[in-house]
Formats: structure tokens, sequence, C-alpha cells
């Protein structure tokens, strides 16, 4: 697993020894930075395993990255990773709900990579919408199994799907005037 592009460029990072953990492909990785620009923005990375998406943002140019996922290992496996391209990051050891629950962050983008079996993600886009933690123009890009059809949620619209192999990658953009939101932010 390596760095595509940017400042990090060929970097090769740290992968997991457990199987619980699944490291997004450099393949699905190239194509979701082809589709986003990430100089300058701000980055959540939710259920970050390796903390590769993440990375790839920062080796871009994100201004800053937030690192979140509830596995002990995960957390240590990206902070071995950001020390391996010498940089700094928050990596937070916490359920992607529980984070969302309290947080009071706003992101230009948000990587959801959860495992393919994860039951819940109609709760992560309610936190996301109800919270308001997409800027405006922000998009949640979310990896799910190519076998599933991936959820809908009043208040999200999908503007960008393709499949990889097994992975389906879904781009998500807040619709307020279809949900409870609309109006000025």
């Amino acid at each position: 697993m390596r760095i595509i592009a940017g400042a990090f460029k060929g970097a090769r990072l740290y992968t997991p020894k457990s199987i619980r953990i699944r490291p997004t492909s450099d393949r699905v990785r190239e194509y979701i930075f082809s589709c986003i620009q990430t100089s300058g923005s701000a980055v959540l990375d939710l259920f970050a395993g390796t903390g590769a998406l993440g990375i790839e943002a920062l080796s871009r140019g994100a201004e800053e990255v937030l690192f979140v996922d509830s596995s002990k290992d995960a957390v240590n496996l990206i902070s071995k990773n950001l020390l391996k391209v010498h940089t700094r990051a928050t990596v937070l050891k916490n359920s992607a709900e529980s984070f969302l629950k309290k947080s009071k962050c706003r992101f230009d983008f948000i990587f959801c990579d959860p495992p393919y079996d994860y039951q819940r993600f109609d709760v992560i886009m309610s936190l996301v919408v109800q919270n308001r933690l997409l800027h405006n123009e922000g998009l949640m890009i979310y990896e799910s199994s190519s076998r599933q059809n991936a959820p809908t949620f009043v208040g999200l619209v999908v503007t960008r799907q393709k499949k990889i192999g097994d992975t389906l990658i879904t781009f998500y953009k807040e619709n307020y005037e279809n949900s409870n939101l609309s109006g000025d932010i």
C-alpha cells in the first residue's frame, strides 16, 4: 500500500496484521482522489483503519485531517503510518457514531470506509445531516460492498457512484432543499 501522489508520493504505508482492518486499495484511492481536490481542506477519515485515505489527503495538501477508529490496533497503525511520512494529525479512538454525536467540527470531505458488513450507515448519514458536519459543497465518500445498494437518506443526494472490483464508491452531498435543514448556513 503506497501513497499515490503529492508530498508523500511513493511512501509505503504499514499494513494491518489483522484481517479485521480492510485497507482501501490503491486503485480505489486513485479513483477517489481523481474526483476531488483536497488542497486546503478539512477532512474526516471515519473507520480510518490504516489511515491511507486521510494520509493521501494530507499528501495532496489537506490543511487538516482527523482520523477516527474504534480499534486500538487501527489507532496504533495510523499513528505509525503518520510517523512514517513525518507528519502529525489528530487520531482518536472512538466509534464513528459517538464521535459524530459530539462533533462540532465541519468538514469539506468525510471519508467513510466501514467494514462491509456494517449495518448502521443510516445512523452515520443522519448524524452528518443533523449536526451539519459538511461545509457547503462538502462531500461524504462512502465505500461499501459492490454487492449492496448504497443507502439513501433524506438530506443527502448521490452525486457520483462507481464500482471497482468488490467495492462500491458513493459520493454524497447535502441537499438542503429536500431536508428539514433548508436555509442559510
